[in-house]
């Protein structure tokens, strides 16, 4: 049980966090000496989507009521369409990559996925007054596609590559949780039948350690990124790029 609290609580930080909750769960497993378990990895995928239900509710309302307008010039209904082309391109690359799962999970790529995330954040520092629009779009969901490698965070990825395109500070925060949306529940999908199989003790402890703990990373997350210190997670994730090399 231990096991699942330890885990749980990596979950709930590394997931919004931008240092790449793969790459920490696959850390942790090594020195824990677990065997690495798909399925409850993806059921406490749930725990930080219901997080995300509750932080940005404000949000998600606002594009519930505009979804049966079709409405193309209101703002929240163009940040519908973008979210689908965007999801359309991950959805791509997740189609491609579900046939190499088994063997993503090794030290070289994850090592290489930490280098790559703190490539990602180091450049996130650009400032910008952009607005997401189609193009930008579709490149963030490029980016949100390659942090299904391990390592690779998908914050850290599609928040920087906004920046880094030159949109402002709400959007890139906002589009990119809102972006992770459709990602969690397609993946909840698609390994249902594997996360039926998981222990109910740990169902239970596991969602609400992960809950809990993720909804106090969105806040300090938020907090960190409007003071404009998102970019220092790049220390981070280089230092744990370093370590992984060792493990």
């Amino acid at each position: 049980m231990i096991d699942i609290v330890i885990l749980s609580v990596i979950q709930g930080i590394c997931e919004w966090f931008p240092i790449s909750s793969s790459g920490h769960l696959y850390i942790f497993h090594r020195l824990l000496g677990v065997k690495p378990d798909i399925s409850l990895d993806i059921f406490l995928h749930s725990s930080a989507l219901c997080a995300i239900f509750i932080f940005f509710r404000k949000e998600i309302l606002k594009i519930i009521k505009v979804f049966f307008t079709f409405d193309t010039k209101n703002e929240n209904f163009k940040t519908i369409l973008y979210i689908i082309s965007a999801t359309f391109i991950t959805g791509i690359i997740g189609f491609f990559l579900k046939d190499y799962e088994g063997t993503l999970e090794n030290k070289n790529l994850v090592s290489a996925g930490f280098l790559i995330t703190s490539i990602f954040l180091f450049l996130s520092k650009k400032e910008g007054k952009n607005k997401i629009d189609f193009k930008t779009s579709l490149i963030i969901g490029l980016s949100q596609g390659l942090a299904l490698l391990p390592g690779i965070s998908r914050s850290g990825a599609t928040i920087s590559t906004a920046k880094i395109l030159g949109v402002n500070d709400k959007d890139s925060f906002d589009f990119s949780f809102l972006l992770a949306i459709p990602a969690i529940i397609g993946a909840i999908i698609i390994k249902f039948e594997q996360i039926k199989n998981i222990n109910s003790d740990y169902i239970i402890t596991g969602f609400l350690i992960s809950f809990f703990v993720s909804i106090i990373t969105l806040y300090f997350l938020k907090k960190i990124f409007l003071r404009r210190r998102f970019q220092y997670f790049c220390i981070y994730t280089f230092l744990v790029f370093l370590f992984s090399l060792f493990i």
